[in-house]
């Protein structure tokens, strides 16, 4: 195999065709420019739960993996372990036990680890690296101040106090969660006196309080506009989302709990196989790439998923922080696919439509959801064929995740580009799911430019509407690949700027 993994992928793609499409300008699709927004300059980051080590940033090798994902935030210490974290040691609240805590915390025997992640590493990573802290507050097992305090530690550590989010997931029936927040009422009111305590010290910082879309029970019901009754003084809204692979027409089970976000309800699929081999069902699922409806239902499950944000009733004009979000599908054969970047790329084309100004894929290492690998079992999950992970590489996911950092990093306005035909694919339920998107991001002079062909067909632009870039790179591969090397598994092509531009099945292309 070419030293570039799939290089040679792309003698599969007919010739006569893509020099047809090169010497008849006429047919290219036109492209322009639509609707502006203003972004954050540090738009793209990571969820960054590092507790798999002990003084994480003191690993050269996930400090080398973290530098090439280029995001240009990262959030401390994550999720709902957060719940329960001791800022001042650096690790879980000794005084919580194992019985008030998720279950998967204590599963993975972290209440007995002798592990530490404190501010000090974090700041040591921070200070490699230069990313945007987000900081998550426990405002669960500790008061506000513990925070206070910490935060203040942070800035005399030298990091920057920008994002601050109050607690993560408080919205689920947890038991200690539920007793310290019976309703989202007393949520907000505790919210609004620790904002403006904390305004005192960080009046510059913006401040976000937990937002739901779920509707299960009394306590869950508008939770965000009953908590932002009581919270008038907060800038931002926070907004969690998991979902299947759903290429089989599988959706995301209504009544999830904490832990179990994204995983399907089997009786909404729209395509069944006979057999309940595993391995089969995997060739299968596989196969199903092949399918357009099949791989519009893919496409569609992310959108629509990114989209139920809309169903949180946060305030017109109100920002979002995405700071969790991944597709949640642990046996699927996509999850390791070049397939799977798109998938990815789909929540992120719509959390820029939208007013998503923070989001935080999750999770920067991991077995489930890494943006780099950090063993070689984490693609274990394949059952139908042997695949290796190979550590410190950045997954499928991370890929994009790179691609949309490196457009959006320092810039202030994302610009989405329109085109003069945009091929549709129809899913199993007649949803139409677009196959080319772009954003033109921009600051002063400085512009990038990032195109996704989520198609399998090359597509041949005309780009004279839009200016000139200097540099093009572009990415691509099988849909079907795994990806275990993170870009060189790809198919990557550099050439000078020209005003037309053919992009290659399933592909990437940064302009600079």
């Amino acid at each position: 195999m070419h030293k570039n993994g799939f290089k040679n992928w792309w003698f599969l793609i007919p010739i006569a065709p893509l020099l047809f499409l090169c010497s008849c300008k006429e047919n290219a699709v036109k492209v322009f420019t639509a609707a502006e927004r203003e972004i954050y300059p540090d738009m793209i980051g990571v969820n960054g739960n590092l507790t798999q080590f002990t003084a994480p940033w003191n690993n050269d090798s996930l400090v080398d993996a973290m530098t090439r994902l280029e995001v240009a935030n990262f959030r401390y210490p994550a999720g709902t372990l957060g719940n329960y974290w001791d800022w001042d040691t650096g690790w879980l609240d000794t005084e919580v036990p194992d019985s008030l805590m998720i279950d998967w915390v204590v599963a993975n025997k972290l209440t007995t680890s002798d592990k530490k992640y404190t501010l000090e590493n974090f700041a040591k990573g921070q200070k490699k690296l230069g990313f945007t802290p987000i900081f998550m507050l426990n405002m669960v097992s500790k008061g506000l101040d513990h925070s206070v305090r910490n935060l203040l530690k942070a800035e005399k550590l030298g990091m920057p106090i920008h994002y601050i989010e109050l607690g993560n997931e408080l919205y689920f029936n947890l038991p200690y969660e539920a007793s310290v927040y019976p309703t989202p009422e007393d949520y907000g009111k505790t919210c609004k006196i620790w904002i403006d305590s904390l305004k005192h010290h960080f009046p510059d910082a913006k401040y976000a309080i937990i937002g739901s879309y779920l509707e299960r029970d009394l306590r869950h019901t508008d939770w965000t506009t009953r908590a932002l009754k009581h919270c008038g003084n907060a800038d931002a809204v926070t907004f969690h989302k998991y979902s299947p692979a759903g290429i089989d027409g599988r959706m995301e089970k209504k009544n999830v709990s904490a832990g179990s976000e994204g995983i399907a309800d089997l009786a909404t699929v729209t395509r069944k196989i006979s057999s309940n081999d595993p391995i089969e069902k995997q060739l299968w699922e596989v196969q199903l790439l092949k399918k357009d409806a099949a791989y519009a239902n893919f496409l569609q499950t992310a959108k629509s998923a990114a989209l139920t944000y809309r169903k949180m009733k946060v305030p017109k004009g109100m920002a979002i922080w995405a700071t969790e979000f991944n597709m949640r599908d642990d046996q699927s054969a996509l999850r390791g696919t070049w397939a799977n970047a798109f998938y990815t790329a789909k929540y992120y084309d719509e959390f820029l439509k939208g007013p998503i100004q923070l989001t935080n894929i999750h999770n920067a290492i991991g077995d489930l959801f890494p943006q780099v690998f950090s063993a070689t079992d984490q693609m274990d999950h394949i059952l139908w064929k042997n695949v290796r992970a190979v550590p410190w590489q950045l997954s499928s996911q991370g890929i994009p995740t790179v691609l949309y950092a490196k457009g959006s990093k320092g810039m202030n306005k994302a610009t989405q580009l329109s085109f003069s035909y945009n091929h549709m694919l129809s899913d199993d339920r007649g949803n139409k799911v677009n196959m080319v998107s772009g954003w033109l991001f921009s600051s002063d002079s400085r512009r990038r430019l990032l195109l996704v062909n989520y198609s399998r067909e090359a597509i041949l632009l005309d780009l004279s509407e839009i200016g000139s870039f200097k540099t093009t790179k572009q990415f691509s591969a099988p849909a079907e690949a795994y990806i275990t090397k993170g870009f060189q598994d790809l198919a990557v092509s550099s050439q000078p700027f020209e005003t037309s531009l053919v992009l290659a099945p399933f592909s990437f292309t940064l302009l600079n």
